[in-house]
């Protein structure tokens, strides 16, 4: 019977190598059983280490995580480009519910993150036309996020590695979202003002249409750095007998 250490079920935040087999970072801590309880509390302690990333294993860091320009094509011929963004936040994560069965793993937690960076917007934004391009900054106080993950054992010569075979991810903003977006329309900060103002107070309209695509993005871009983990630390040392 193995016992699993803990710093694999971080994979489920979230709210993601080379071929030679590496060591597990010193913090990992097994749970005996698999006892929720401890995998919970072992996450929750393990999570302030693992977001400063891992140089050995050549894993960047996720808190702050560094974001690669996003072009997305969004619901009513909305176009934005993000540029230089940083996400916080990932290190304060609260850890609210851990199951491990099989090659099954669920993972609930709740997050505060902030995005910033430099936007270029044009289309339209509910009943607005925009046309911007300047600094923006988006903090979600409140983030819940569900994450089931199926594993698969694979070997590469010879060494047995279990990696992340599929996930999905839900999540939904538990408390008002503040969006902070310089110059909507180029020229004329008056009209930038009240159209931010105006999205600001349907915050929630505005997450329906346009957050899934930009939360979708961040999520891939965790689990992408969490699968290289997976990818890089053979079976055997992420499990005890």
């Amino acid at each position: 019977m193995f016992r699993y250490k803990d710093l694999t079920l971080i994979a489920f935040v979230i709210l993601f190598c080379e071929s030679s087999s590496k060591s597990a970072p010193d913090y990992i801590k097994p749970c005996p059983g698999l006892k929720s309880e401890c995998l919970k509390k072992n996450i929750q302690e393990t999570i302030p280490h693992f977001v400063k990333g891992i140089p050995s294993l050549g894993i960047n860091s996720t808190d702050p995580l560094f974001g690669d320009p996003v072009h997305l094509d969004l619901a009513g011929g909305l176009k934005i480009e993000f540029n230089d963004g940083v996400i916080k936040g990932f290190r304060k994560c609260v850890v609210e519910h851990v199951k491990y069965e099989g090659l099954e793993a669920q993972l609930n937690l709740r997050c505060s993150l902030s995005l910033k960076g430099k936007y270029k917007a044009t289309g339209r934004v509910l009943i607005f036309a925009i046309n911007g391009e300047g600094d923006a900054r988006i903090k979600t106080p409140n983030v819940a996020f569900s994450c089931k993950i199926t594993f698969e054992d694979v070997t590469r010569d010879g060494v047995i590695y279990r990696e992340i075979k599929d996930y999905k991810a839900s999540y939904s903003y538990d408390d008002k979202v503040n969006f902070q977006f310089t110059n909507l329309f180029k020229g004329n900060p008056e009209l930038s003002d009240t159209v931010l103002t105006f999205i600001n107070e349907n915050w929630k309209q505005v997450l329906d249409e346009f957050g899934k695509p930009i939360t979708d993005t961040i999520v891939s871009m965790v689990f992408n750095i969490i699968k290289k983990f997976f990818h890089s630390i053979p079976r055997d040392e992420l499990y005890v007998s």
